[in-house]
């Protein structure tokens, strides 16, 4: 497979001419002389003469984010330098107007959250289904957006977060089949997630039926951090300028060629290499889980992305940082930890070596019995204001011991479990005040 943005780039820094434009640099490296860094300057340009534009590509950006659409199978596929919010900004742009719900699952990013305020969209939150022995929410049920859709029947789209952050699947086939019998379309958040379509079994959300979805590239691929992909499914009349419109509202005028170019050269990887790559990488993925539940470890869920190790600290006796410290003794740097989980994020590009030491960290702990914690009872508190006017209110700064009754104008998050405690505009009562402070959260922003 062609790679037209990198062979522009190349050819570009080859012929060695002045660079009278932007940026500043001007392809000269200021790294230390000899390092890796310093070549990276001369690949980084504009969008000078036969470079295309981003937002109104018609030129070799318009021919790699074609040759992704073929290797995903989409209508058509446009690539963010801005990550996955980008995508999902431009997404809320293309299936509401202002005043319009969405009915959404409450993980959302807080991203999603922020659009809805600059947009003015109504949410109508979903609970994804809670994992109570794992301590953080799962996955988001068919029923429960059916019952949705019936509650909210004037709602514009169904929108889901699959996988979660700890990797935690959906049944996204299903709730896509529920979308389209209501004739409304189904956004799903894939930003961890990209890799799905290259696994021996095909689950990416465009492949089971969403309307549209967004991937970071760069989680799970040989990207560059930035890189992602906005996929338009084949059953949808959304055309590739409005997608790039809405990309464009919110989009820098100065989007990396370096992170496009990442982009484009993934192409070739995902043609050649990938599918090989997942299955091989999905063989270690259920060896080193077979050796977790030998030492007292039990996996997040059945359904769940091979990309992610997720462990609960507290089933062999640690808490979560005792965790990290200890895979931090074997040269291993955990993506995330909190209080009782830690996640290991792995790709094809992981080495032998990385694989080892996972095992070999994993038989060396020394078990515990199993830390025991009360059971959080989570909830969508009461909504007194939409996000928009909450976020945009005058505030103040409230303690939490005196916020029972007070409003909200500020997202509060624990991840996990990854849904939001309150959001812009709802109010904190007992139970939201409770976890709260279980999330060690002592403050926050209320409507004044």
């Amino acid at each position: 497979m062609n790679t037209p943005i990198f062979d522009f780039l190349t050819n570009y820094r080859n012929q060695n001419g002045s660079r009278l434009h932007m940026p500043g640099h001007k392809g000269i490296g200021i790294a230390p002389k000899g390092s890796s860094y310093e070549s990276i300057y001369s690949y980084d340009i504009t969008e000078i003469t036969n470079a295309d534009e981003l937002f109104s590509a018609d030129g070799i950006i318009l021919e790699s984010e074609e040759n992704t659409s073929y290797l995903y199978q989409t209508k058509h596929t446009s690539f963010s330098a801005g990550g996955s919010t980008l995508c999902i900004q431009a997404m809320l742009k293309l299936v509401a107007k202002p005043g319009e719900t969405i009915i959404a699952a409450r993980n959302v990013h807080s991203s999603f959250i922020n659009t809805c305020a600059l947009l003015d969209i109504t949410p109508y939150f979903v609970l994804p289904k809670f994992n109570d022995d794992f301590f953080v929410s799962g996955e988001i049920t068919p029923q429960s957006i059916q019952q949705a859709i019936n509650d909210c029947p004037n709602a514009k789209a169904v929108y889901i977060t699959s996988p979660d952050y700890l990797g935690c699947i959906s049944d996204v086939k299903a709730i896509a089949a529920i979308c389209n019998q209501h004739h409304i379309p189904l956004v799903v958040d894939n930003a961890h997630g990209a890799h799905l379509k290259f696994l021996p079994e095909d689950i990416h959300p465009i492949t089971l039926g969403a309307t549209l979805c967004c991937d970071s590239a760069h989680k799970t691929l040989p990207v560059l951090t930035g890189g992602a992909y906005l996929h338009v499914s084949n059953k949808s009349n959304i055309t590739k300028q409005q997608v790039k419109s809405g990309m464009a509202l919110f989009g820098s005028t100065s989007p990396s060629y370096l992170i496009l170019a990442s982009l484009d050269l993934n192409n070739c990887y995902l043609d050649c290499f990938a599918k090989k790559d997942f299955e091989k990488l999905q063989e270690n993925v259920l060896r080193i889980e077979q050796i977790a539940r030998e030492k007292g470890f039990t996996p997040i869920s059945k359904y769940y992305d091979i990309t992610k190790l997720t462990f609960d600290a507290y089933q062999v006796g640690l808490t979560g940082v005792e965790l990290k410290r200890h895979f931090q003794n074997y040269q291993i740097e955990p993506e995330y930890t909190a209080e009782r989980h830690v996640v290991l994020m792995l790709s094809p590009m992981n080495s032998d070596v990385d694989l080892q030491r996972i095992i070999t960290a994993i038989q060396s702990i020394k078990q515990k019995p199993r830390i025991q914690t009360e059971k959080a009872s989570y909830c969508i508190p009461k909504r007194h204001m939409n996000i928009r006017e909450a976020l945009f209110s005058e505030q103040e700064k409230c303690d939490i011991n005196e916020a029972i009754g007070k409003i909200a104008a500020e997202v509060k998050i624990k991840c996990p479990p990854g849904v939001p405690i309150v959001l812009p505009g709802e109010q904190i009562d007992q139970n939201t005040q409770k976890l709260l402070k279980k999330s060690s959260i002592s403050s926050l922003n209320v409507v004044k």
